[in-house]
């Protein structure tokens, strides 16, 4: 950072941070929710402004964490916008993907929005001044959300927790926080994991004093019997770092009588800084009250908030963009460091987490806590062996072998066909070819299709259509290359689907994987599919109605598939998958009929003039 970089920075700071010395805790904190369950919480989240310049539009990730990286003051800041809705004008994706999905309830799910937002957009005139280009100021306390499998999204009016416009210590910055409980659209949906889609936040662009910045997070609280107890709490309120503490009580529990005492921490800010240090999160217990210094894998002490979307000690990957660097939007979930109960031990009955800043300004708004309070001694049921998965009425049931008749209050049938066989995890992509294209719901021809080729879980899907700047993508080359207009991008590497379970990944070949690989990897794993020709393929005994199934791809990592079936929902197709237990393949499909004919008749219309790529024929459980 050069010298007059680094004094324009220390100076904003000063002229904010000094407006804080005596009024740091705009709202209070109060407790949201409370549970005691068996069972356990975890977060998603995205941010919704990013830097846009002439190599890179906002959909592209930001992944630039060296010291000589810029602040967000120091960037023209526009809305991500990932989608292809034209009534959408900032929208960013999150997935929800848990272990043993079948076996967990999701019985809360709260949603926070919060951005700085002194007018719609501006600019920095000369070297400290920022004014208004364009002052208009509206509503912000409804946004657009897309659940997992819905192709429409659903209007979501939420409650306003603080307006920094009112205050006179920030309504220079004039950031907001505004909650929703969105628990009844989740209980609703027939398979709430995957893709969740937050669209029409609103955030000034252009430049802020201080920097913009933008985001959203969606706290899940889950029962699982098979789990420990947990007590779970979250709190909400909105107050600026400051070298005065803000402390958040969470009583009311009591830790086991012995053995190793767990804590969960999650949170969200606003504003956090990359490359300036000095917040602080702390957390300290009754069987403890020193403050210590929470840091994780990927978040120092000295600078906690810095600018990241973690779940224990990885950056968050399965977002879309997926930036290491959020220029402003902080949010994580990770367990507490306690070797031999030091912060916390047993027969524990409160805990504080505690948060001050001598430097890096940050504002506060979402924290929870979970505490394993005793061992569990249920188990779950497991299902009865004499079930079977049939496909009728356009859906699979789950039906009980001898009287033939639905199993009901059971897992989705599509959820026991996957977690029955599950991929491997350690695994890359799979494809069958490179690059795929679907056919836009939207019969304007000035609409740009949604269009993308299919990259690693780290790599944010280079050609998705911004609003700010259309991108051409060529084929993917077989060394596994994305060619964009800002040049040529290297799949990254892939990492745990479970990033939440803590474990150290390993390092994997991305290479696309070709037909003939694919074929030679089911002859090893003796796999009864055969080669009919290259657009028909056969699979037999495994755990599906027979039939024709029209396959548009076929991936080895999960949330590949899901960002795949996303992007065709969102084109307004309806695909379906299962996973296959000789190779652990998934396949994504578009229909499923019953004879050859009626297979070929689809193919040959581009399933009716619905999906003009590559389709293909798999035959299921026939023998011809």
């Amino acid at each position: 950072m050069n010298l007059k970089r680094c004094k324009n920075a220390l100076f904003i700071v000063f002229l904010i941070f000094s407006s804080w010395s005596n009024a740091q805790l705009a709202v209070p904190f109060k407790e949201r929710y409370k549970v005691n369950v068996k069972g356990d919480m975890t977060i998603i989240a995205n941010s919704v402004l990013n830097r846009i310049d002439k190599k890179n539009s906002t959909n592209m990730p930001f992944n630039d964490k060296t010291f000589e990286t810029l602040s967000n003051d120091e960037m023209d800041m526009e809305y991500i916008d990932i989608d292809t809705d034209k009534e959408t004008f900032s929208s960013s994706s999150a997935a929800l993907f848990l272990k043993n999905e079948e076996s967990k309830k999701i019985i809360y799910a709260g949603l926070y929005w919060s951005a700085t937002y002194k007018y719609e957009s501006g600019y920095k005139k000369g070297d400290d001044k920022f004014v208004a280009f364009d002052k208009t100021r509206e509503f912000f306390d409804q946004v657009l959300v897309k659940f997992p499998t819905l192709k429409e999204y659903k209007s979501i009016k939420g409650e306003i927790i603080f307006d920094g416009i009112k205050d006179k210590n920030l309504k220079e910055v004039a950031p907001y926080t505004v909650y929703a409980d969105i628990t009844p659209y989740v209980k609703e949906l027939e398979n709430p994991f995957g893709f969740y889609t937050v669209a029409n936040i609103k955030a000034t662009q252009g430049t802020l004093i201080g920097g913009s910045a933008a985001g959203w997070t969606i706290i899940f609280v889950y029962e699982d019997l098979s789990m420990t107890e947990k007590y779970i709490s979250s709190y909400d309120g909105f107050a600026g770092a400051s070298s005065e503490k803000v402390d958040i009580n969470f009583k009311n529990f009591e830790t086991q009588q012995e053995g190793d005492v767990v804590v969960k921490l999650a949170c969200s800010a606003l504003e956090g800084d990359f490359n300036v240090d000095g917040d602080l999160l702390m957390f300290s217990s009754s069987t403890n009250t020193s403050l210590s210094n929470v840091k994780t894998g990927t978040r120092k002490y000295s600078n906690f908030f810095d600018s990241s979307i973690t779940i224990e000690d990885e950056n968050f990957q399965y977002r879309i963009p997926d930036s290491k660097n959020t220029l402003g939007y902080d949010a994580l979930i990770t367990t507490l460091r306690n070797p031999n109960n030091s912060k916390i031990g047993n027969n524990a009955k409160d805990a504080r987490i505690s948060f001050k800043s001598s430097g890096d300004v940050f504002y506060m708004f979402f924290c929870a806590l979970n505490i394993e309070i005793k061992p569990s001694k249920i188990q779950i049921e497991q299902p009865k062996e004499n079930t079977k998965v049939v496909f009728e009425d356009k859906k699979f049931k789950l039906v009980d072998k001898t009287t033939n008749k639905e199993i009901i209050q059971k897992p989705s049938p599509q959820t026991i066909a996957e977690n029955a066989f599950k991929p491997k995890v350690d695994e890359t992509e799979t494809s069958l070819k490179p690059e795929v294209k679907a056919v836009s719901k939207s019969k304007d021809k000035s609409a740009k299709p949604n269009t993308s080729s299919v990259p690693s879980p780290t790599d944010i899907v280079a050609n998705t259509n911004s609003k700010h700047k259309e991108k051409e993508v060529a084929k993917t080359s077989p060394e596994a290359k994305v060619v964009t207009s800002s040049g040529t991008i290297n799949l990254e590497k892939s990492e745990n689907l479970f990033a939440q379970s803590n474990q150290k990944q390993k390092p994997v070949d991305t290479k696309l994987v070709s037909t003939t690989d694919l074929k030679k990897d089911e002859k090893k794993s003796n796999s009864p599919e055969n080669s009919v020709n290259n657009s028909v393929k056969r699979l037999n005994n495994i755990d599906m109605p027979k039939g024709y199934y029209l396959v548009a791809n076929v991936f080895n990592e999960r949330v590949n598939a899901a960002k795949f079936m996303m992007r065709l929902r969102d084109s307004g197709l309806d695909p379906n998958y299962f996973t296959s237990p000789q190779n652990n393949f998934i396949y994504v499909y578009l229909d499923f009929v019953n004879t050859r004919a009626e297979a070929d008749a689809l193919r040959e219309s581009k399933l009716k003039n619905t999906y003009f790529e590559e389709l293909w024929i798999l035959i299921v459980n026939i023998t011809e």
